[in-house]
């Protein structure tokens, strides 16, 4: 770094670390007043959700203790009539009703409204084991239950309400209120108020609170969560605002929109009195900055028109101005081909620019192993199809998970097969296969060809770019020497190692990967 420079770096480096604490700070403020405003804003929202499902509830409810109540007075179903009558005059009020069935000594003997529902008709609980065990529970604990959504007899899905009968302190029966899930709990979806919440309703069974209705939360994002109370069980309602909360974000682009400007205004007027001051040292960094910044623009330029030429490419192969001459279809999949290579290759250039620079962004994700092998593979027929080859693939974890970036994942595990592929003979073997090392906290994922192996004098070589073992077979596959260079530092920088072993019969590649959290 030039000494004339020095001074003006400190300025905006300064200039930078102030700004940006002072920004930090601001955004901090108000995303500690927004966090503040939004829980208050879904607790409110969610006491009012909590409210109508406990209303919708509460008719389904009270309209099952009422027909107890009926019940006893009229001791049990002497006049059958009167009880179907009741039920007649009671069911207008609750829209989502499927059923209500009586079933004295736990077989259904009536149920309203009989049509539609004549599959139930006749049911004994004890047939049904996983109902009987519900209703044995109610029996014991002499207190009606909330069950469900449950799948019905007579099809569809419900929550039923169960409430024990007693006649003189003995046990009669059991009322099911069978109440219809999608109409009653459709509204935490449709509801138009509510379309700018994620809602979710989770069930207590045991000791954790389970999904059985409502949208996938996301993760990271402020929720309210609130106890629903219910005969029998315990609901719970989760709730967050969809979509990104843009504000903070606009906050942070505007914020430090102006700080580069002052810092570009601050640099241009610096660097104008040093220019002045030594212009042969400012020419020569100047040149230096064109010449970077001319490559650049080289690497990026070419893949937009060159995307552009393989679509029009595309489109002729595919027939959109009509079927091509023979000659003309080889012309012009050949000219695809080196399309294809070429942006390879710039794509290449630019994997291994931004390895370099500690620029190239990753999300790690836990994946499935063997998904991500497979899903390597099977793009490989026509490759091995065109050499002749045959692929073996072992793996006896199928349950195994690494935690990395899939996309990235997969552009590694193609150069480990493409090289496989490309250096074997004709009517060879490539073997992938997994395997457990390290004491059971890795995996070893191996990609094993039969060709000539490497040669001893470039084996220290393989990892650095641009390098190609100079032998025949070699030139002949042709390459450009980053596919191993970036292999490298894909795999380092999701938290991997990759190495090889290397004989005259063939060559071995080995990445190795920590397992997934939930296997150590």
């Amino acid at each position: 770094m030039q000494t004339y420079l020095r001074p003006l770096l400190r300025t905006l480096l300064l200039i930078l670390l102030l700004g940006a604490l002072l920004i930090e700070l601001l955004l901090w403020q108000i995303g500690v007043s927004a966090r503040s405003q939004s829980s208050q804003e879904l607790l409110l929202r969610g006491a009012e959700v909590r409210s109508a499902l406990e209303t919708r509830l509460r008719d389904g409810i009270y309209l099952s203790r009422g027909l107890v109540s009926f019940l006893q007075s009229q001791r049990g179903l002497q006049e059958p009539e009167k009880v179907e009558a009741w039920l007649a005059s009671m069911n207008q009020e609750v829209d989502y009703l499927i059923n209500i069935g009586i079933a004295p000594d736990n077989r259904i003997a009536l149920i309203f409204p009989r049509e539609g529902n004549e599959a139930a008709l006749g049911l004994y609980y004890p047939d049904v084991p996983k109902q009987w065990a519900t209703v044995q529970q109610i029996m014991r604990s002499q207190q009606p239950a909330l069950a469900g959504p449950l799948p019905l007899v007579q099809g569809g899905m419900g929550l039923i309400y169960r409430t024990p009968v007693y006649m003189d302190g003995a046990y009669w029966g059991l009322v099911s209120t069978v109440m219809d899930a999608p109409a009653l709990l459709g509204m935490v979806d449709s509801e138009p108020r509510w379309q700018d919440l994620n809602l979710q309703l989770q069930r207590l069974e045991g000791e954790q609170y389970t999904r059985f209705w409502g949208a996938d939360l996301q993760p990271g994002r402020m929720q309210q969560a609130m106890l629903i109370p219910l005969p029998g069980v315990t609901w719970r309602l989760v709730l967050q605002q969809r979509g990104e909360d843009a504000q903070l974000l606009l906050y942070r682009l505007g914020l430090y929109a102006a700080l580069l400007v002052l810092l570009l205004a601050v640099g241009y007027l610096r660097a104008s009195k040093l220019r002045q001051q030594r212009e042969h040292e400012a020419l020569r960094a100047e040149t230096e900055r064109i010449k970077n910044e001319f490559i650049s623009t080289i690497n990026h330029e070419l893949r937009t028109p060159l995307t552009s030429i393989l679509g029009t490419l595309g489109l002729l192969q595919g027939g959109a101005v009509g079927t091509l001459p023979t000659e003309a279809q080889r012309m012009v999949a050949l000219a695809r081909r080196n399309a294809d290579h070429l942006l390879k290759l710039i794509s290449d250039l630019l994997d291994i620019d931004k390895i370099i620079a500690g620029r190239l962004q990753l999300e790690l994700q836990d994946m499935p192993l063997d998904e991500l092998l497979r899903s390597a593979l099977q793009e490989l027929d026509g490759m091995l199809a065109q050499r002749e080859l045959r692929l073996e693939y072992h793996n006896p974890f199928e349950q195994a998970r690494v935690r990395v970036d899939a996309t990235r994942f997969k552009q590694v595990l193609d150069n480990l097969l493409s090289n496989a592929i490309k250096f074997s003979p004709a009517g060879g073997l490539v073997i992938v296969q997994v395997s457990r090392v390290k004491a059971g906290t890795h995996w070893r994922i191996e990609v094993s060809d039969q060709g000539e192996g490497i040669p001893p004098a470039f084996q220290h070589k393989v990892f650095e770019r641009f390098a190609q073992a100079d032998s025949s077979s070699q030139r002949k596959t042709g390459g450009t020497g980053l596919g191993l260079p970036i292999t490298r530092g894909l795999v380092e920088q999701m938290g991997g190692e990759v190495g090889f072993t290397t004989s005259a019969a063939g060559t071995c590649f080995y990445l190795l990967f920590p397992a997934a959290g939930a296997e150590l």
